[in-house]
């Protein structure tokens, strides 16, 4: 029987989940139950445990602390996370602490719990036999990481219910301790035609620690985002590969700042021998992929504030969400700066006044634009004041003023949501509003509720 102990901070949880589920038909046995870290410890130190089932938020002492303590002092105990919700930066957290799966507390449908039940099991005996077979152990070393980059999240595809299988993040999967047989079976059986394009894989020929993994699809991303071009079948790559790839890529910080200013220029708008240049040094210095996507997203951003090409842009916001690789960026880039000569051309001005506007809007959603005045942004971008003001208005479709205000709105949605813990007054001081009550009058206009209420909505 796998001894289990239950912890969690909520009587009624507990409870829910010992009285869900025929435990011991299962193999399970319920050795306890605890309400906090230090009572779990306690307990464990009187009762042998397996498994042990922990909520993270807990008085006295948390879930992760508590997986410190028994990571140190009961190495093979097995632990599953339980939470309310899937924040995958979060359980990834756990992860490195040790966590093999996770429950949310708000899905105890049997069907869930069952299937979580039988991957423990799995692994549990799975563990027992290699220690009752030396042998087999030796041999049984190779790992197989999974980064899953198509539509929705990758248990849709049904990779949760893969035998041995961790969630390493919302579309990363780890098969460990596998023969190299049955991790060639994997391959042949994940890397179907139908996942083409969409699954990409890390070898792993000498099995290592389980908290590596997580490092491992780190560097798999970013690997993936400068080298893979779209094509037939699958990408595989061997950990010694991608180690050698990670400890090549430190850029300089004068090369990165020049490819920041190069970027935000806007030169290559209009220019694609200058476009490609700016690819290309791109994959020469190769700083981490989010530097670059944050930029990238910004300027798409950017772009979509343009009256006559809103809907164009607009259009293919979700289109860029999914992007994984610098080759989708700049073939979407490719297209749209084309549609955006062709635009330009329906203007008076020249190109370079043009790609200063460009350069202007680019320029409020960052930090250093977002506070700052008309006349200064006219001074960024070399431009009367006077003039920045009929031309900007021209090719935005409104005035600078209402530019900035909604821009800055737009940040303040998504920065109620990604810091929930902090304050309104913080929110509005971020986003350029010095006077919280002019903020939530503003905030309230435009989108109908105020602060509060949309942040209490969108984290429901």
């Amino acid at each position: 029987m796998i001894r289990t102990l239950i912890v969690d901070d909520e009587h009624l949880v507990r409870k829910g989940l010992i009285l869900t589920l025929p435990w011991g038909e299962r193999g399970f046995q319920i050795v306890g139950e605890a309400d906090n870290g230090e009572a779990a410890l306690e307990l464990m130190e009187r009762t042998p445990v397996d498994l042990l089932m922990t909520d993270i938020t807990m008085p006295a002492m948390d879930g992760f602390e508590l997986m410190k303590r028994v990571k140190e002092r009961y190495p093979s105990v097995l632990t599953v996370v339980l939470t309310c919700h899937q924040d995958f930066h979060f359980l990834q957290d756990a992860m490195r602490l040790g966590a093999v799966d996770y429950v949310v507390k708000t899905n105890l449908a049997d069907e869930v719990l069952e299937d979580m039940l039988k991957r423990i099991s799995d692994r549990m005996h799975a563990n027992h036999e290699l220690q009752r077979q030396p042998a087999a152990a030796a041999e049984a070393k190779q790992a197989l990481v999974m980064l899953y980059s198509g539509p929705g999240e990758a248990g849709s595809a049904g990779f949760d219910t893969a035998a041995g299988a961790v969630a390493l993040n919302g579309n990363g999967w780890l098969f460990a301790n596998r023969s190299r047989s049955e991790v060639d079976a994997l391959l042949a059986e994940l890397a179907g035609p139908e996942m083409s394009g969409c699954a990409f894989f890390i070898r792993v020929t000498e099995w290592r620690t389980r908290a590596k993994a997580s490092e491992w699809l780190a560097w798999l991303r970013e690997k993936l985002f400068y080298d893979y071009q779209p094509a037939d079948g699958a990408w595989t790559i061997s950990l010694e590969e991608l180690e050698s790839a990670a400890a090549n890529r430190k850029p300089a910080e004068p090369e990165l700042e020049s490819l920041r200013q190069t970027w935000t220029a806007m030169r290559w708008v209009f220019d694609p021998k200058e476009f490609q240049r700016v690819m290309d040094a791109c994959r020469t210095i190769q700083p981490r992929s989010r530097i670059l996507i944050e930029l990238f997203e910004r300027t798409a951003a950017s772009w979509a504030m343009l009256a006559g090409m809103a809907e164009t842009f607009r259009g293919s916001q979700d289109e860029v969400r999914s992007y994984r690789t610098l080759a989708e960026w700049e073939r979407w880039f490719g297209v749209y700066c084309r549609e955006l000569a062709a635009f330009a051309k329906g203007f008076a001005c020249s190109g370079d006044v043009f790609v200063a506007i460009l350069r202007a809007i680019d320029l409020l959603q960052t930090d250093l634009g977002e506070h700052a005045s008309r006349a200064d942004l006219a001074a960024m971008v070399n431009l009367s004041q006077g003039y920045f003001s009929t031309i900007f208005k021209e090719i935005v479709g409104r005035s600078f003023h209402d530019a900035a205000k909604e821009i800055r709105l737009e940040k303040a949605k998504r920065l109620l949501i990604e810091h929930a813990d902090m304050p309104i007054y913080w929110i509005a001081e971020k986003t350029g509003f010095q006077d919280e009550k002019y903020f939530s009058k503003i905030f309230r206009i435009q989108t109908g509720m105020v602060p509060s209420e949309y942040r209490e909505k969108h984290l429901r």
